[in-house]
């Protein structure tokens, strides 16, 4: 025999079969399996939603899995009984702006009439109501007096105070025009309809953006002293994500620590954008994704983020090839990590208990990854080669405080900007980039130090008006 004959065609009857038809036949074959690769490659990337890629849980299909499915109680919804409810506490008397005493007139059992000047004290029975007065914008008109100088006749004109405000809008207003369209996410033209309907302020579209960027300005300063603060800090989470400028396609990058949280527009995803957010110097630990620009920092100076490796190897479990079946392995791994984890946040096992319970996981995952190495498939050996050059940055949350296993703080902080996104499609120029960048930044931060965002919004303002200090929002640490 010249050739082996295909599976399931007994030699003696591919020997007896012309050499012209045996070359057509091994075409057909040859191509046959092509496409059912092909095919494969299809239904899997039909087949990828939020749980096994970065897909977006917002565009998974129907068919996609459920998310965190649990099996039904059979209890009602809403609070279960013997429930303690969440109540506003009373305020003092003195803080209340009306008190309305009410009196019973009849008794309900012999209908006799009572009096109204022999009340129990102690047996008041306090409720309160909240409401909001009709908000009435205060008006301040500033009226520019000439004098003639009786020395050279000239006119001379009164300027405006210091303090005035250099447009027709106050510092609250101009931060409230901000809040709205760079927080809550308000498009410009609803900005000015909102300020109208709500708070009485008539403004044009053209206002709104001028508000904007004089909250810019003012918070140019905080956002350079935020940037220095998150460059000392000794662990950050770091993600970026697509942003149009002018209509050009740019990144919006975030750097989030436990103090302060910082974002940045580039043109570019590449490692210079790491370099302008962190630093040259910064020598801390980058929890991240596995995007190419973060390997160039030290295995041992990364935290590799799990949620992403879950959801590539649930990926390679759904693709429904042969070698699938590796990958199920690792994820039953990767679920026992994260057992561990949780186990160690709730308190059930310190970090040396968590760092003995992973150590067979760590060995399992490491032979699982060398095998896959020999695997011919092409997905797991890229996989398994690139896990395995950066074996050290898996394991950095078990042996460093303040380093957790996944990436979730700054995706977290990602979703905000991307809701804002997909509004108002970008920013139309650099100078509304930067009102992104350090509206976002501060939003962020304020919510972090648990600051009211419009309090120190308007602080800002008037202190860049007055030409005073910034006001600080987390003091710089000690390098």
């Amino acid at each position: 025999m010249s050739e082996l004959p295909p599976a399931g065609i007994a030699p003696a009857d591919w020997d007896a079969t012309p050499a012209s038809v045996r070359a057509v036949v091994l075409a057909l074959l040859t191509q046959v399996a092509a496409l059912s690769t092909e095919v494969r490659d299809l239904r899997a990337q039909l087949n990828l939603h939020s749980q096994n890629s970065s897909k977006p849980p917002s565009s998974d299909p129907p068919s996609a899995p459920k998310r965190g499915a649990r099996a039904k109680s059979g209890r009602k919804a809403g609070g279960q009984p013997g429930h303690l409810g969440h109540t506003r506490p009373l305020l003092p008397e003195d803080q209340v702006d009306e008190i309305v005493p009410c009196y019973p007139t009849h008794c309900p059992s012999c209908q006799s009439t009572l009096p109204t000047d022999l009340p129990d004290a102690a047996a008041i029975v306090r409720s309160q109501t909240w409401e909001i007065p009709p908000i009435v914008p205060h008006v301040t008109e500033y009226q520019q007096h000439t004098v003639h100088c009786p020395a050279c006749q000239a006119r001379v004109l009164a300027q405006r105070p210091p303090s005035a405000p250099p447009g027709g809008y106050g510092a609250r207003a101009t931060a409230l025009a901000s809040l709205f369209h760079g927080r809550l996410r308000l498009s410009e033209r609803e900005t000015a309809t909102t300020l109208t309907d709500v708070c009485g302020l008539p403004i044009s579209l053209g206002s709104v953006v001028r508000c904007c960027e004089r909250v810019s300005d003012a918070l140019a300063p905080i956002y350079a002293a935020l940037q220095s603060v998150v460059r000392q800090q000794s662990v950050v989470n770091m993600d970026e994500t697509s942003w149009k400028e002018a209509t050009a396609r740019h990144w919006l990058w975030t750097a989030v620590s436990a103090l302060a949280t910082v974002f940045l527009i580039v043109k570019s995803r590449g490692g210079g954008a790491i370099v302008t957010l962190l630093g040259e110097a910064f020598a801390g630990i980058v929890t991240s994704d596995r995007h190419r620009p973060y390997g160039k920092r030290a295995a041992a100076l990364r935290q590799v983020c799990w949620a992403h490796l879950e959801r590539n190897f649930q990926a390679l479990a759904d693709y429904n090839h042969p070698d699938s079946e590796w990958a199920t392995g690792v994820l039953e791994q990767i679920e026992a990590v994260f057992g561990y984890w949780y186990a160690f946040g709730e308190g059930r096992i310190d970090r040396s208990g968590l760092q003995a319970a992973l150590l067979p996981i760590q060995g399992a995952i490491r032979d699982a990854l060398s095998a896959g190495q020999q695997i011919r498939w092409h997905r797991i050996q890229a996989i398994s080669s690139e896990l395995l050059a950066v074996w050290p940055a898996l394991w950095t949350f078990a042996y460093v405080e303040g380093v957790e296993p996944t990436n979730n703080a700054a995706e977290r902080a990602l979703r905000p900007a991307v809701l804002w996104r997909k509004g108002c499609f970008g920013t139309r120029s650099a100078e509304g980039s930067r009102f992104v960048e350090r509206m976002l930044t501060v939003s962020a931060t304020c919510a972090q130090q648990e600051r009211h965002l419009l309090t120190f919004l308007t602080e800002a303002v008037e202190a860049h008006w007055c030409g005073l200090p910034a006001p600080v929002l987390v003091p710089l640490p000690t390098p």
